[in-house]
């Protein structure tokens, strides 16, 4: 019984690909700039008459079809350096728009003990967290698997942060983390902060009893991801676990055959959803953990006191919001 008890302070991991980003800012954002699937990508970019100089093997338009085949040409070296220095032009220049948003959401219904892994470039993700950090600065880990263009380290003394920050130690500005672009086999052990973003992830999928993937498909030129991620998740029945799968695609058949090793390994606790807000998260914001341990293991037929709404207007209302269940952790400190 007491081993029981401890699953209720088990962490929450959420993993994030780039259709959590497109749900999050669904009409562009702050400026009016769409996020991207790989699909059309290099048309958004104005990159196609660059690209016409050479001849591809590929009849794909995927960014991350055309951008393997680039890398293993020694013909393109230049448009290489193109592309990559365009994505990371592209991705520095998103903002979140001034309303809450779901990833304010997410940041916020997650605690301390949580983490928020993503494979998204572009910056939303760190705004959200800086916003909502005005609210409550008890708040998830966030863990940047392909790097990020805000995310900044020095080196020397193996400190990161913010770009524009500097580092506690020596002082120096940070200089720019490399992206990890999409080619089939990645090295994730090459740089030190991609290798530390997976070491921190491995932990978290030993120790979490909940995981929710979110807009993450596990693309072909991610297959070296995919199989990390299984590994980390290990071979031995979890029997408690749960997870959560949140995509709009329509084959549904198709996501439970990506996501089978995780299924298998949850003693079949995988549940599929099209929205964030029929996920844990969106019901039992800041309490997932602790609620799904109480419905589902304690019997629990209750529902849920606080849920979010799709439609915060205003930080201040959901500030509102959030105002007595934070009150109540200060209580419990």
């Amino acid at each position: 019984m007491e081993k029981l008890e401890k699953l209720k302070n088990s962490s929450h991991l959420v993993i994030l690909g780039a259709g959590a980003t497109m749900a999050t800012i669904p009409n562009g954002d702050k400026n009016g700039r769409k996020s991207s699937v790989m699909n059309n990508f290099i048309s958004e970019l104005g990159l196609n008459d660059c690209l016409n100089k050479i001849k591809f093997k590929t009849k794909s338009n995927n960014l991350e079809d055309i951008y393997s085949e680039i890398n293993e040409r020694e013909d393109a070296l230049e448009i290489k350096l193109t592309l990559e220095t365009a994505i990371r032009n592209h991705f520095s220049q998103l903002r979140l728009p001034d309303k809450p948003t779901i990833y304010d959401l997410l940041v916020l219904s997650l605690r301390r003990k949580d983490a928020i892994a993503s494979f998204n470039w572009d910056p939303l993700l760190l705004e959200a967290f800086h916003r909502v950090s005005k609210i409550t600065k008890d708040l998830p880990e966030l863990i940047f698997l392909h790097g990020n263009v805000h995310a900044g380290i020095c080196r020397k003394d193996n400190q990161y942060g913010h770009i524009r920050s500097k580092c506690k130690i020596c002082g120096n500005r940070f200089e720019f983390i490399p992206l990890l672009y999409p080619i089939k086999n990645k090295d994730y052990t090459k740089d030190i902060f991609i290798s530390e973003q997976w070491n921190k992830i491995h932990d978290y999928l030993q120790q979490s009893l909940l995981i929710t993937i979110f807009g993450y498909g596990a693309p072909k030129t991610d297959e070296g991801a995919l199989n990390l991620l299984k590994k980390g998740y290990g071979t031995n029945t979890r029997y408690l676990d749960n997870v959560e799968i949140i995509d709009i695609k329509e084959d549904r058949d198709e996501l439970y055959d990506s996501w089978e090793h995780f299924s298998k390994i949850s003693n079949g606790h995988l549940e599929l959803h099209t929205s964030f807000f029929d996920s844990y998260i969106s019901e039992f914001p800041r309490r997932s953990v602790e609620e799904y341990y109480k419905r589902n293991i304690t019997g629990w037929w209750g529902e849920s006191s606080f849920s979010l709404k799709s439609n915060y207007e205003t930080f201040a209302e959901l500030e509102n919001d959030f105002k007595d269940i934070l009150k109540t952790e200060v209580s419990l400190e």
